[in-house]
């Protein structure tokens, strides 16, 4: 099973409601993937995605593009695309970092992997541990009463966790959302807060201070990335457990963050970690550590959704709570069938060979800005 070429689609898809993050990000407005397909010379398609986001990645989607199609595609031209490792040390070769954009090979490697297995992706990771999962809906920045509404509406849809963007607002307003949504809607709703790096160390342990008061799920990324001993500190006062997003690209990264005690969780995108891969990796640490894994999403397009889904159905150590498998149901179109999976507040497990979904390939060419091929000359 050679490869014998490599598309890329730039896409740029908008949310239905813009996204109000934390001071770092601001609002986000669409979302930007690059998807690749792989074509074997035994007539098999394999499907991947980057979901690059400056400034949460260094990557940007116009870099990712051009990496994929000068570099990193040419390399695995005619490449067995059976033997992933071999694929993905042949990308590794290549050019250091760049995880979104390895992350898309990855996924359409395992995609081709399952397919020519004749098996979903999970069943070659060692089977799914559950035939459904627990969902997240998330909710910008804003007010308690804009909070409010959107619980209301997405509790009476099924979904019974809530991922609560901070970061944006001074620390009293925050404690005070916190409040009114715990108050209202404990114990049948569960709320992770994630503020996306938007505090300082003093910041977040004045929200600790007061959010104490209060149950919550999950406390995500409340500090700097590269702050580790203001996790730490962060994770000492809480008495919910804290969790890294922007502090785990790598399982290098996932490591320091285990010698230092700094994290009770680990914010797992497949995508941002490079792919199923690496990944899993990080969850196997992360397992060997006495931590618990959070599935999220890098605002994504249904196949990052799928690659999520396969590999985290597999993993033992989930985060009590939902997962970002919603990502698709944001977007005003999607080129799958994943947001099908999500029903009531869960996403089912697809049992259908490699990713498990079905990709309309029309719809990709029509939302493309942009496309370049790869094949046996280099790009064409």
């Amino acid at each position: 099973m050679k490869i014998h070429s490599i598309d890329i689609f730039a896409l740029s898809i908008p949310f239905v409601t813009p996204y109000r993050l934390s001071r770092i990000y601001g609002t986000v407005t669409d979302n930007q993937s690059i998807v690749i397909r792989i074509r074997t010379d035994d007539g098999l398609c394999g499907w991947g995605e980057a979901n690059p986001l400056p400034p949460f990645t260094e990557e940007t989607p116009a870099g990712v593009f051009s990496l994929l199609e000068s570099t990193l595609g040419p390399a695995l031209v005619g490449a067995d695309a059976g033997n992933v490792g071999r694929c993905r040390r042949a990308v590794d070769d290549c050019v250091p970092g760049n995880p979104t954009a390895k992350g898309a090979l990855d996924m359409a490697l395992h995609d081709l992997a399952g397919k020519a297995a004749g098996r979903p992706v999970h069943a070659l990771l060692g089977g799914s541990l559950a035939d459904d999962l627990p969902v997240l809906w998330p909710i910008g920045s804003g007010t308690p009463e804009e909070d409010r509404r959107v619980v209301e509406e997405k509790a009476a849809e099924g979904f019974r966790s809530f991922m609560v963007k901070m970061g944006a607002q001074p620390v009293e307003q925050e404690i005070r959302r916190v409040a009114a949504l715990t108050e209202r809607f404990h114990p049948d709703i569960r709320f992770i807060v994630d503020a996306n790096q938007g505090w300082s160390q003093s910041e977040a342990l004045r929200f600790v201070d007061g959010a104490n008061r209060h149950p919550l799920a999950l406390i995500e990324q409340p500090v700097d990335r590269n702050d580790i001993v203001g996790l730490a500190r962060v994770r000492a006062a809480s008495l919910a457990p804290v969790s890294a997003d922007e502090s785990v690209f790598s399982p290098v990264e996932a490591a320091a963050l285990a010698r230092a005690g700094a994290v009770d969780a680990l914010s797992l995108k497949v995508s941002k970690n490079g792919g199923i891969a690496p990944a899993r990796e990080i969850a196997v640490l992360a397992a060997a550590n006495g931590m618990s894994c959070l599935m999220n999403s890098m605002l994504e397009c249904g196949v990052t959704q799928a690659a999520s889904l396969q590999l985290g159905c597999t993993l033992g150590n989930l985060v009590d709570c939902g997962h970002a498998y919603m990502s698709t149901l944001r977007l005003t179109d999607d080129f799958t069938d994943f947001g099908a999976l999500v029903k009531d507040g869960r996403v089912r497990v697809p049992d259908e060979p490699g990713l498990g979904i079905a990709v309309d390939e029309d719809k990709v060419a029509a939302l493309a800005l942009r496309h370049a091929g790869v094949g046996p000359a280099g790009a064409r």
